[in-house]
């Protein structure tokens, strides 16, 4: 019975898709592109993750949209609502509280997703199944980075009008695998480009020690043993957590560190160590003498930065944009094999360690200004890493939206 039941589901299902993409979706285009004012919602849980914070900003500068800023408490991290809070109104970005008030009242046009994660990361009132009056689009959170079907077999791609790809080079080769045979993929950039792609004058320092030390980010990812989806578990964390805090000791004079944890590594340590002593480890990257925490937005991080130690999948990428030496902590032999095209050039232009003497020698070639892979990683920025057509990310994704231009 079960089956039947699941099978009658699925079939339903599939027809919402089929009337949704065929029938309402073409003549919502239609109308919006039509429209003298175009409503966005931007929904939005976490700092770190909020990767469309420039488009929001360059909507604001459009006569044709009107941008709203929804921000909600996320299921999947409940405490990363306050941070957020603070970070808006010190900005002063005027937001809605979807917490409170209903989503259709805003009447969006286009809805942008923060996550695509429909199950786990939205309360079921904000889900897409529930918002079908309206279109839309997606900017992922993170480069496209790993090749496994759990990361195209998403809801929201079964409906989403239009997905945004870096280039060329990573959309061409996901496409055979993408939901839709990639008819909604759009080649654009990433506001995330945009983002680190920035000037260091341009960008506040957010490094509390300017006594010359050099500064080196360790930066580690959540996925700890039995807590990650198949092909993800990138994390050396519990193998060398304790060795950082002693590389901070011995090279206090000539480094200062950053600790900048995946924003889930520390929901994942309560799981495994509990709260005191999750807390305890944190507490004391807070209070090195030559170290700080680093939980919020990081681009000023990365930019003020002379290296960083890291296992994140997404950094593989972001951190070349400053063209700093960088070194990739490895689990095994296998880390490459489900990478995408453009984060397995990105890995090749890393450092890597698999034992901590390594990661020690890559510290003191950091301190002594070695750097063998320097001129690679300049070229591969130039070739790889900005948005096409010469123009920012969010001037495309406009462009595409309303379908002028390269877009049209």
């Amino acid at each position: 019975m079960f089956g039947v039941k699941t099978k009658i589901k699925q079939f339903i299902e599939t027809g919402k898709v089929f009337c949704y993409n065929n029938i309402i979706l073409p003549y919502k285009v239609h109308k919006i592109r039509n429209k003298e004012k175009i409503t966005v919602l931007f929904l939005v849980s976490e700092l770190s993750p909020w990767k469309t914070e420039e488009l929001f900003l360059a909507m604001k500068d459009q006569p044709r949209f009107t941008p709203v800023l929804g921000l909600f408490t996320s299921p999947e991290i409940p405490s990363a609502r306050k941070q957020l809070d603070i970070y808006c109104s010190q900005k002063g970005y005027e937001y809605t509280d979807i917490d409170h008030v209903n989503m259709r009242s805003i009447k969006a046009d286009i809805i942008f997703y923060q996550k695509p994660y429909m199950d786990w990361v939205y309360p079921k009132n904000m889900r897409v199944e529930k918002h079908l009056y309206a279109l839309f689009c997606y900017v992922s959170y993170a480069f496209h980075t790993v090749n496994e079907n759990w990361g195209f077999n998403l809801k929201l791609f079964n409906y989403a009008w239009q997905v945004y790809y870096e280039n060329y080079l990573v959309a061409n080769e996901q496409i055979p695998f993408l939901l839709q045979n990639g008819k909604n993929v759009v080649v654009t950039g990433l506001p995330i480009q945009d983002r680190l792609n920035i000037k260091a004058a341009d960008i506040e320092d957010p490094w509390i020690d300017h006594t010359g030390r050099k500064r080196i980010i360790y930066a580690s990812h959540h996925t700890l043993p039995g807590m990650h989806l198949q092909g993800i578990g990138f994390s050396t964390f519990l193998d060398h957590c304790d060795f950082m805090l002693k590389m901070a000791e011995k090279y206090k004079d000539e480094v200062y560190f950053a600790f900048k944890p995946h924003p889930i590594l520390y929901k994942n340590l309560l799981k495994l160590w509990g709260k005191e002593r999750t807390d305890a480890y944190y507490d004391k990257w807070a209070s090195l003498e030559n170290g700080q925490l680093e939980t919020g937005s990081y681009t000023g991080l990365f930019v003020h930065s002379d290296a960083m130690i890291h296992d994140c999948s997404s950094f593989t990428i972001e951190y070349h944009y400053t063209r700093n030496p960088v070194l990739y902590i490895v689990k095994d032999d296998h880390h490459a094999d489900n990478l995408s095209i453009l984060n397995k050039e990105a890995f090749k232009l890393h450092y890597k360690a698999k034992t901590q003497r390594e990661i020690e020698l890559f510290i003191q070639n950091v301190i002594n200004g070695i750097d063998s892979l320097k001129q690679e990683r300049e070229a591969f920025f130039k070739e790889n890493l900005m948005p096409p057509h010469g123009k920012t990310a969010c001037e495309n994704i406009i462009n595409s939206i309303l379908g002028i231009e390269e877009y049209q």
